[in-house]
């Protein structure tokens, strides 16, 4: 194999294995898939299933991979046994120049977020060894790669991707239902996080609680306790509005739920959500995010508007203006296209 990723097993990965299976020689891509999960051992005949990532066979494995191949890919690092495993496979220098990060997003973010402990900080010794001396950090956000020339004065090579289908472009024929008096769907975040910041949003939209609105939050995946308090806060001040989403939905039908959202109101501190939100831009939505962070900077890069959520939200029910909402779609169209992804995956591979 010349190629080796190694990736957590999350709902998108399967998507991710068939566009490179079905695009590029996936004689030439091992996956390696930590955890248990969405991917089950016999799904592909490129994939090596490590449910246990404390398993000596997931050590051997990964250290003869990586001997082997021209290039390994670290999807997201966060599992902390998979940090002290890729510090000890990808130690050597000859394994850091062919070894590359692909940029999460709370995997960076770690850096503050994490807990103030002898454990996190003996890992976040490790991974800024392996960041600040790793050839090269993917994301599709630049604000994340210049946080990480701040945080672990990294030597690596930017290279721009948005890596996974989920961030493409969605073109559905989806029905909008018809209604007399149509409510306004308000979705509240992407996950059971409490870096969603759920509450404040509640707390600030309040004052339309008797409005003809319905708030949906997705919480399929996160923090069960989090989940809880967002569920009983949500129900209290909207009552039989609030749609909480605890049970994980197929593609296809979360796409169809997208497409039923009016507004889209995403809380967090940092970046995250960036499916979503490319998602929802590129249905013609209305969204807000936070401006102090490099999402912000990222859409006004692509050229993509979106409305501010420090605020207050005065501006909540004012129609977007439609020549700013078909701009949104067609720059989402065209900058987060499948053709668009095979190539800057192609870049990086070759």
């Amino acid at each position: 194999m010349r190629y080796v990723h190694v990736i957590p097993n999350t709902a998108f990965v399967e998507a991710y294995i068939k566009l490179i299976n079905k695009k590029l020689n996936f004689k030439e891509h091992l996956f390696i898939i930590v955890g248990k999960g969405f991917i089950h051992k016999n799904d592909f005949s490129n994939v090596i299933l490590i449910d246990k990532i404390t398993k000596a066979t997931y050590f051997i494995s990964l250290i003869r991979k990586i001997q082997r191949c021209e290039k390994i890919i670290f999807h997201g690092l966060f599992n902390k046994n998979l940090i002290i495993a890729s510090y000890f496979t990808i130690i050597s220098p000859n394994s850091l120049k062919k070894s590359y990060w692909g940029i999460w997003g709370g995997d960076l973010y770690r850096y503050k977020e994490r807990k103030n402990n002898i454990l996190n900080c003996i890992l976040e010794i490790i991974r800024k060894r392996i960041i600040k001396n790793i050839s090269g950090l993917i994301t599709q956000v630049r604000g994340d790669y210049e946080l990480a020339q701040e945080w672990y004065n990294t030597k690596g090579k930017f290279h721009y991707c948005f890596m996974y289908p989920s961030n493409l472009f969605k073109e559905y024929d989806i029905e909008k239902s018809e209604s007399t008096n149509p409510k306004v769907v308000i979705q509240i975040g992407n996950s059971a996080a409490p870096s969603n910041n759920h509450i404040e949003i509640f707390e600030k939209l309040q004052k339309h609680k008797n409005e003809n609105i319905e708030i949906v939050c997705p919480l399929s995946y996160g923090n069960s306790t989090y989940r809880q308090a967002v569920i009983v806060k949500g129900k209290e001040i909207f009552g039989h509005k609030f749609k909480p989403l605890t049970e994980f939905m197929p593609f296809d039908d979360y796409l169809q739920l997208l497409s039923k959202i009016d507004i889209a109101i995403f809380n967090h501190k940092r970046q995250q959500a960036m499916g979503n939100i490319t998602t929802l831009l590129g249905l013609g939505k209305k969204v807000y995010i936070r401006e102090e962070i490099t999402t912000w900077h990222f859409c006004i890069d692509h050229d993509l508007k979106v409305y501010s959520a420090n605020g207050d939200y005065d501006d909540l029910f004012e129609e977007m203006d439609e020549d700013i909402k078909q701009k949104n779609v067609e720059n989402v169209k065209t900058k987060f296209s499948e053709k668009k992804l095979v190539e800057d995956l192609m870049n990086i591979f070759e």
